[in-house]
């Protein structure tokens, strides 16, 4: 049984990857700031903080000596952790804390002797504007907002450590949605000012979704393989969101597809405020008019794994949020048959 450090291991993606590491045979050592919050996002996922395979270290991610205490026996790191926000207030420390808890983590990771290192990037850290096709063999992008800078600059170093011989792998998930999301992240936020008739309108354009068991799946797989490799994980390529909720939830949901500039126009004042009553992701609508589409046929091919059909994971999420208490279920529709 190999002991794996998963840093952010309270987020939406860490309670996942947890439980799928434990599923692997894997021992934990779960890297969290709050130790109680972990506990709670664990349990409706039926995981007790009391398993004997799950130990915590508590600490920040950009806290060398915490680090390294934390990564000392474990035999691979999964860092998953990282600060994200679409608000204009969170750029500075948002560029700070990602790019230096990216370093943190995998140079203490490799003074340990711990591989792999698997380190959880984001499409978003290669989109470009032009429609460009990207897959695992694809350059940094130009990052068309704050929080895809800072992984950008956060998957820059993951590379410059790859190179230089540290046993590093990057893997770059599209936007995650799926159920059992502890913070309601912004790909779910989205689903629900999309069914709750608040987001009428969607970008020209394109963005990749991936159901976050997929990811968690992927960062398993990758624990197992050599180092050295980049993967990106199979998802979905969506050019419009509502088709497909209105094939889950039988509901017409009549929404428009308009210019990216003026979803842009429309969105700006809840950026500028950051008022969360407004639509405010202006930097979803500018990668979403990148119009790049994601290519994991590699990620497939080399660890067997496949995208779940996205109406699946959309049912799934929706039925989760009807039975946590964020969507009423008359949204939901014949999603709940």
């Amino acid at each position: 049984m190999s002991t794996v450090l998963l840093t952010g291991a309270s987020g939406f993606l860490g309670v996942h990857t947890l439980q799928q590491l434990l599923q692997a045979g894997h021992h934990v050592r779960a890297y969290v700031r709050n130790p109680a919050r972990l506990e709670a996002n664990l349990l409706p996922l039926g995981i007790e903080l009391e398993d004997s395979r799950i130990e915590v270290a508590e600490g920040d991610m950009t806290s060398v000596s915490a680090v390294r205490t934390a990564v000392e026996g474990c035999d691979a790191v999964v860092h998953t952790a990282a600060t994200f926000s679409y608000k204009r207030r969170d750029r500075e420390r948002m560029a700070h804390e990602n790019s230096t808890g990216t370093r943190t983590i995998l140079e203490a990771g490799a003074e340990a002797g711990a591989g792999p290192l698997v380190h959880v990037s984001s499409t978003v850290a290669l989109v470009r504007p032009g429609g460009a096709v990207i897959d695992h063999a694809s350059p940094l992008g130009t990052g068309p907002g704050a929080y895809s800078q800072s992984k950008v600059a956060s998957e820059a170093v993951a590379r410059e450590l790859q190179e230089g011989g540290a046993p590093v792998t990057i893997v770059n998930p599209g936007g995650i949605l799926g159920p059992h999301d502890p913070y309601i992240g912004e790909n779910n936020e989205v689903l629900i000012q999309a069914l709750t008739g608040r987001s009428p309108a969607w970008p020209r354009g394109c963005i990749q979704y991936v159901d976050v068991r997929d990811v968690a799946a992927v960062l398993t797989a990758a624990v197992g393989h050599e180092p050295g490799k980049r993967y990106l994980v199979p998802g979905h390529n969506v050019s419009e969101l509502h088709p497909v909720l209105r094939a889950v939830t039988g509901r017409r949901l009549p929404a428009a597809t308009l210019p990216p500039a003026l979803l842009i126009g429309a969105a700006m004042p809840g950026y500028l405020t950051g008022w969360r009553f407004l639509p405010g992701a202006v930097e979803g609508i500018r990668t979403a008019a990148c119009g790049n589409r994601a290519d994991a046929s590699e990620t497939t091919r080399e660890l067997g794994i496949e995208a779940k059909p996205l109406q699946d994971s959309l049912t799934d999420t929706i039925r989760w949020l009807v039975e946590a208490g964020h969507l009423k279920a008359k949204l939901a529709g014949t999603a709940l048959s």
